[in-house]
């Protein structure tokens, strides 16, 4: 396992209403230019957009989105340097009001991520997005599971949450092709459903294929 020191955030991408899910993957990835035209872009190392895809099977939470998006800072003072950009700030803000269906913050997490399995950045990632309460034997379970799954894992802990979304955890599994990650969302649902710890609320999920749109060293 290796463990990240760089902030990672992950946001749920809700379109604004005006758009239907295919005019809206445009509209995000201007959105996405927009930001890595900002000179506070060079806080950025990693940058991914997950455009949700189909392929889950009616049995399993999902999570009512568009897709996913990974930003990954160079560092803690970098993230900083970022958030200090009041005049990116603004051109950002005001983009997203015409992009989603509310602010990012409403539905971002920042995280720690703890590399379990390496694997490509590109190809399909599923998203598990873990309820408060979920236990660490549930988590342990999921764990055992995979490791048969030729797939990469992530481990994203919850380190803060700038709007009111409580998600303590975030799993990214990702694999060349689709059908690994669809048994494995069976599985974990199921896993889900019969442990009592968890409660009525259980893990959402998200199936998305990864477009690159920024990495650097």
């Amino acid at each position: 396992m290796t463990v990240s020191d760089c902030p990672k955030l992950i946001y749920v991408a809700v379109r604004h209403p005006r758009y239907r899910h295919d005019t809206f993957i445009g509209r995000w990835r201007q959105h996405a230019a927009l930001g890595m035209r900002q000179a506070r872009w060079r806080n950025v190392a990693r940058y991914l957009h997950c455009d949700r895809v189909e392929g889950l099977a009616p049995s399993v939470p999902t999570m009512d989105c568009d897709g996913v998006a990974v930003v990954v800072y160079r560092s803690e003072s970098a993230r900083q340097a970022h958030i200090a950009d009041e005049s990116a700030r603004r051109t950002m803000k005001q983009d997203e009001l015409d992009t989603f269906a509310q602010p990012v913050a409403d539905t971002a997490l920042l995280l720690i991520e703890n590399v379990e399995r390496p694997a490509p950045l590109d190809g399909f990632r599923l998203f598990v997005f873990w309820p408060t309460g979920s236990t660490n034997r549930l988590f342990a379970r999921h764990g055992d599971l995979l490791q048969h799954a030729s797939v990469g894992w992530t481990r994203n802990e919850a380190v803060e949450r700038p709007g009111a979304w409580e998600c303590p955890r975030v799993d990214e599994l990702t694999s060349a092709t689709i059908e690994p990650l669809c048994a494995l969302a069976m599985d974990v649902a199921q896993h889900a459903r019969n442990d009592t710890a968890v409660g009525r609320e259980q893990p959402r999920m998200v199936l998305t294929r990864t477009v690159v749109l920024h990495d650097v060293p």
